[in-house]
C-alpha cells in the first residue's frame, strides 16, 4: 500500500509538470465520425461530494473540448445538462461515445434509432458552455456538479457529423492530490492516513430494455 501510494503521487506529480498544452492536460487529437445527427458522450456524473472544509468548487478545474469538421459545413460542439440533452435528442438519431481505447485508437458507438432534429443545436439555450463555426471550435467549461452530456453536430443539424477532437482538463487539485498521496504513503508507517475522495466518473446506464448495436470505428 505505501508503495502504491509513493507511486501514484510520483506519477501525478510528473503528469501535472510534463503532460500540458497552455496549462491544459490533453489528449492525443483523433476523429470522431458517425453518419446520423450526432456524437454524444452521455451520463457524465460529476459528484464533489465531501466536507466543506475541505472540499472547494475550485478543484474542479476546467475542461476544455476543441474539435474541427472534417467537411465544408459548421461544426458546434456543446455541454449541457444530461436531461436538458436527452429532451432535445431523445428521438434523434444519434451515436453515443461507450468506450475509446487510445493505443490502438479505437471508438466503441451505441447507435440511438431516430429521425432528424426538428431545430439545430445553435437555437437550444439550455449549453452550459457551446461553440459553432468553421474551422477548429474550442469550448471550455468550467466543470460543476451535476449530470453532464457532450454533443458534437453540425451547427445546421444535418445529418453526418464527422471532426477531429482532443480534450484537455485543467486540474487545480491536481497538484495537491499528488501531494497528498506522497505524504498519505508516509503517513501509514505511523498508522494514519487521510483521504480525500473527487469521483468525476462516466454513471453506468440504468436498466433498460436490449440495447441497439454496438459498432466500433466510424457509427
Amino acid at each position: 500500500m505505501l508503495g502504491l501510494a509513493l507511486a501514484g503521487g510520483g506519477f501525478l506529480l510528473w503528469v501535472d509538470q510534463t503532460q500540458r498544452e497552455g496549462g491544459y492536460l490533453k489528449t492525443p487529437t483523433e476523429r470522431f465520425a458517425t453518419s446520423s445527427y450526432a456524437l454524444t458522450r452521455e451520463r457524465l456524473e460529476v459528484d464533489a461530494g465531501g466536507p466543506n472544509w475541505i472540499w472547494n468548487d475550485s478543484w474542479l478545474g476546467k475542461v476544455r473540448i476543441r474539435g474541427e469538421g472534417a467537411s465544408a459545413k459548421p461544426l458546434f460542439i456543446g455541454v449541457g445538462p444530461e436531461a436538458a440533452v436527452a429532451g432535445y435528442l431523445g428521438r434523434v438519431a444519434h451515436a453515443d461515445v461507450e468506450d475509446i481505447n487510445l493505443d490502438p485508437f479505437r471508438v466503441e458507438y451505441r447507435q440511438i434509432a431516430g429521425g432528424a432534429p426538428r431545430r439545430p443545436p445553435t437555437a437550444q439555450n439550455f449549453w452550459a458552455a457551446s461553440a459553432s463555426g468553421q474551422g477548429r471550435q474550442t469550448v471550455t467549461w468550467k466543470v460543476r456538479e451535476g449530470d453532464w452530456s457532450i454533443v458534437l453536430m453540425n451547427a445546421d443539424g444535418s445529418r453526418g457529423v464527422s471532426a477531429e477532437v482532443d480534450l484537455g482538463a485543467k486540474l487545480s487539485f491536481l497538484l495537491w492530490v499528488a501531494m497528498g498521496l506522497l505524504i498519505g504513503g508516509a503517513l501509514i508507517l505511523g498508522g494514519s492516513v487521510a483521504l480525500i475522495v473527487l469521483a468525476a466518473r462516466t454513471r453506468p446506464p440504468p436498466a433498460a430494455p436490449p440495447r441497439p448495436a454496438t459498432t466500433t470505428g466510424d457509427a
